[in-house]
């Protein structure tokens, strides 16, 4: 006997196809794969001024879609190996999701896959420089538009399962719930109550579905889409595809190791498209009929390392962990070392005084800045990674310097969380700025740090 939501969940999805019969029929029975069918239609992208925790690149708009079909799960590792012939995750499981996959890794298995279902591919690959064939009835990754059209699912709640979520309907990173950041020290919001943290990624289809039938938009891994980071394009609403040129691609929906406030349906998370990360996965989907142009991509902005480049070390620490991982570097390299200081220093629990400045968008006045910034090349710059981004003096020393034309590399200590969001928040601070493949250590780094240290700096270029 079904029970009533899976009832519910069987309308829903029959009133989708009722509303479009005949529209990739073709394709749905050519390629056998379970897709679901979506029908597209205006929604409203982005969040409303009043939804905490909301950065200011999730300006909401109308957005128009076509309709598609999409996979109702991230790609497994048995069929990403199957198919390429190996599996790069970190943890391995057939029907877990693939992750530590490139945006680059991504889009060559969607066209791949098409070739193996006898599709057209919808990506012409040249070196780093991407097309996009959008009349090809070939995989692809979703759209930024249509990826958060398929996860809120006809909601316009801050997740598609209401204002909250927890550990039984998503997989992330629970004991931080949205909105903890301001109930973690006093709870005055009753409905904001820490979860189960699995600490890991689950099976493709292990937790329940979202109203279109799609599982894992919120959690288990971040997917990549298409797009290039940008603004919302206010004159390009009917199928966006993003920016055509960029440094950052976006990936969607946050991870098992996510706070709360990075699965909310309007967030963007933007990383570089050639950095693998164990958090980072894909789901496919396919048109439903052909689009009717081309999307052209340039290769990812880079900024070229110098022959002999001018390095200085950049670093904000609390407890000493990053500060001692800062000195290593700064004496590998013989590079210059500056120390980010507030003017008044953070004292006595340090959860509740960073989470003030954090909640309030405090960015507290520094003791000193540094004056020759433009002799620089490259900065390398160390942080804490706290409540899953930079520490506020960090953004307050970001906003007080100009990094136009300069490389960014982040390392970070960590109790767990590794990176956060705080690279993507980086990018974003220093527009203008290449920002390189980081380094992150849990507390300490332990006896190994010093030759992780060495590994790290020659893959970056700057240590031969």
């Amino acid at each position: 006997m079904k029970h009533l939501s899976d009832i519910c969940f069987s309308i829903v999805i029959c009133l989708l196809m009722a509303s479009s019969p005949v529209l990739g029929a073709e394709t749905q029975a050519t390629a056998g794969d379970g897709f679901i069918f979506l029908p597209g239609g205006e929604f409203q992208m982005g969040s409303p001024e009043s939804e905490r925790q909301r950065n200011p690149d999730e300006t909401r708009h109308t957005v128009r879609l076509s309709p598609f079909y999409v996979s109702p799960y991230e790609v497994a590792q048995k069929d990403y190996e199957a198919l390429m012939g190996h599996n790069p995750s970190r943890s391995k499981g057939a029907n877990l999701p693939v992750e530590n996959v490139t945006w680059f890794d991504a889009v060559r298995y969607c066209n791949a896959l098409s070739l193996h279902r006898g599709l057209k591919p919808a990506y012409v690959i040249n070196g780093e420089a991407v097309r996009w064939d959008r009349r090809a009835n070939g995989y692809r990754l979703l759209t930024e538009a249509e990826w958060e059209y398929a996860a809120r699912a006809g909601t316009e709640t801050v997740f598609n399962v209401g204002n909250q979520v927890r550990s039984d309907s998503v997989n992330f990173e629970a004991t931080y719930p949205y909105l903890i950041e301001e109930n973690y020290v006093i709870q005055r919001n009753p409905d904001v109550r820490p979860s189960h943290y699995r600490g890991k990624t689950m099976e493709v289809d292990a937790l329940p579905a979202n109203a279109f039938g799609l599982h894992h938009m919120h959690g288990n891994v971040s997917e990549w889409v298409f797009d290039y980071y940008g603004a919302y394009d206010a004159g390009r609403t009917e199928n966006p595809s993003g920016p055509s040129s960029g440094s950052l691609r976006v990936n969607r929906g946050g991870s098992y190791i996510d706070f709360g406030k990075h699965l909310r349906s309007a967030y963007r998370s933007a990383a570089n498209p050639i950095d693998p990360d164990p958090n980072l996965g894909l789901r496919i989907c396919r048109n439903a009929a052909p689009l009717d142009e081309t999307a052209d991509t340039a290769p990812p902005s880079r900024i070229a390392m110098p022959e002999h480049p001018r390095v200085l070390v950049v670093y904000y620490s609390y407890s000493g962990n990053t500060g001692r991982a800062a000195e290593i570097i700064s004496e590998r390299l013989g590079a210059d070392l500056f120390e980010i200081r507030m003017q008044h220093p953070y004292r006595g629990n340090i959860y509740e005084v960073s989470q003030a400045d954090l909640n309030n968008g405090v960015r507290p006045p520094l003791a000193a800045r540094v004056e020759d910034m433009d002799k620089y090349d490259v900065v390398l710059l160390g942080y804490p990674t706290w409540w899953a981004t930079m520490p506020m003096p960090v953004l307050s020393f970001l906003e007080d310097h100009d990094f136009q034309g300069k490389i960014v590399i982040p390392f970070s200590s960590h109790g767990g969380t590794v990176w956060g969001d705080s690279v993507s928040d980086l990018a974003k601070a220093v527009p203008g700025a290449y920002v390189g493949i980081g380094f992150e250590f849990n507390y300490s780094g332990g006896r190994g740090l010093s030759g992780r240290i060495d590994e790290w700096l020659r893959a970056s270029g700057l240590e031969k």
